[in-house]
């Protein structure tokens, strides 16, 4: 994927065997840039622009801007509906059907049984698969030592039940030791996941990342 800003005269290229990491020392652009990728995820116009293959692509549906590392989530809402959408319908139109079915059915005998003694005709319209499947609050485990380890999964998890998305992650280094970071830039090479670093500051330079600056007087240096 490609993403370019009309106020930076470079195009940060996901594809070209490197990590994108823009460097803005000038807080009033870095403001602005971040403005406006928040503004078109929020369905909002903007000036930034993310394409593939030529083809411009909606950035609400196309990127997620990563800004929150502490506390981070592998639990956010979409993923979590989308990853059950995905379960309940492996369990549904697969082999453990019959199980679903009987598990459903005996957890309405039992509610039956369990209302005997009340007043009136109890039924239990809400005892189906599904809601036994949201009331059990599936959630991904994140006991991790690793932020980078962490968000690399994450990234892992919506590639898959989501779908390929451009990720753009702010001040990462920031919160990740050099050793971290090697680990998660070779990560995202290796996986192919598209990652934009964009960073208010300088930090040591790594071998796979492709760094591009602009300082505080909106010099560009490559």
């Amino acid at each position: 994927m490609k993403f370019v800003y009309p106020d930076i005269n470079h195009v940060f290229d996901t594809e070209s065997g490197k990590v994108p990491a823009l460097v803005i020392e000038n807080q009033g652009l870095l403001y602005r840039l971040l403005s406006d990728i928040r503004a078109q995820l929020d369905g909002n116009d903007g000036k930034c622009v993310v394409s593939s293959e030529g083809k411009v692509l909606p950035m609400d549906k196309t990127v997620e801007l990563l800004t929150e590392f502490i506390p981070f989530s592998l639990n956010k809402k979409a993923l979590l509906n989308k990853a059950s959408a995905v379960l309940e319908r492996s369990v549904l139109e697969g082999e453990l059907y019959g199980e679903a079915l009987a598990l459903t059915q005996a957890l309405e005998a039992f509610l039956m049984k369990a209302a005997f003694s009340l007043g009136g005709d109890v039924s239990f319209s809400r005892v189906t698969f599904s809601n036994l499947l949201k009331a059990s609050g599936p959630e991904f485990r994140e006991d991790y030592d690793s932020l980078a380890e962490k968000i690399v999964d994450y990234m892992e998890l919506v590639t898959e039940y989501e779908r390929t998305k451009l990720f753009v992650l702010y001040n990462l280094r920031s919160l990740i030791s050099d050793t971290e970071a090697e680990f998660f830039l070779d990560s995202v090479l290796r996986h192919g996941y598209n990652v934009f670093m964009i960073e208010s500051g300088e930090h040591t330079r790594l071998s796979g990342e492709q760094r591009y600056i602009v300082d505080e007087s909106l010099c560009e240096i490559c």
